[in-house]
Parts: structure tokens; sequence; C-alpha cells
């Protein structure tokens, strides 16, 4: 795999990454990876506020130290300085996206609100083929 733009990520200071969650986002791993061992920084992460209900992901988030994808916690992050990443589309695009690469992000635009409140940088990251990693489920064709 090739990660370019890496030189784009700061070593210091807050930074919101906006990602395409795949159905398997290994793509955000190698991300993450290199920008530990490249940047030494480590990327928080947040999850939809229901996948914690989920018994035993749960504790398996929590042993990540992902957090629940609240206003106020993602605020906080950027606020402690922490590079912040963002899946607007989140499990339904993970799930029900396609290999066109159709965002499924609704209404959810509060990231955006998010980094102009906060004043920091936002970094789009797009992996080719991540989609075709795994076939999502069409139903009724």
């Amino acid at each position: 795999y090739e990660v370019e733009g890496l030189e784009n990520i700061p070593t210091q200071g807050p930074v919101l990454i906006i990602f395409y969650h795949g159905a398997l986002p290994i793509d955000f791993y190698y991300l993450f990876a290199k920008i530990w061992l490249y940047r030494n920084r480590r990327v928080r992460v947040v999850a939809d506020k229901f996948v914690f209900k989920i018994p035993g992901l749960a504790s398996l988030l929590e042993a990540l130290e992902i957090q629940p994808s609240t206003l106020a916690i993602c605020k906080l992050m950027l606020e402690e300085g922490h590079i912040l990443a963002i899946a607007p589309g989140g499990v339904r695009e993970a799930l029900f996206g396609d290999q066109n690469y159709h965002l499924i992000w609704k209404e959810r635009k509060g990231f955006a609100k998010l980094a102009i409140d906060a004043k920091v940088p936002i970094i789009p990251m797009f992996t080719k083929k991540c989609r075709e990693a795994v076939r999502a489920m069409t139903l009724g064709r």
C-alpha cells in the first residue's frame, strides 16, 4: 500500500481527518499506523453511539479508546490538540455503500461545523478500491 500526502499531517496541534467508511476500513488502519510511525501521533476515532450498545463491542471500543461521536467529545479531543478521524457515513455507508462511492452522509454535516468552530484544518482521506474489498449487500435486485 502507498500513502500520499503524509506530509500534510501536522506534527502537532489539532486536525480533523474525514474518511469514507468502507465495509472493511483497512485503509484507515494503515493510514493511522503511518501517522503513528512517521508523525509520532495517535489518531483518535469516534463511533456512532449505537455501537456502544452492542454486547461485547462496547468493551472492545473502550479498550481501543474509541469514544461515542458526540459533538462535546469531538470538540474536547480537538481542544486537547488531537488528530480526530470521523467517517460521516458511518456504519450505514459501510453496509450499504456501493462501488460507485456514493457518500451516504444524509444530513451529517456536523463535522464541518465542528472544524469551523474549532478553527482546525480538515484533511480528506480517500482510498481507491477500498469499496471492492467487501461486496455490499443489495436487496431486491
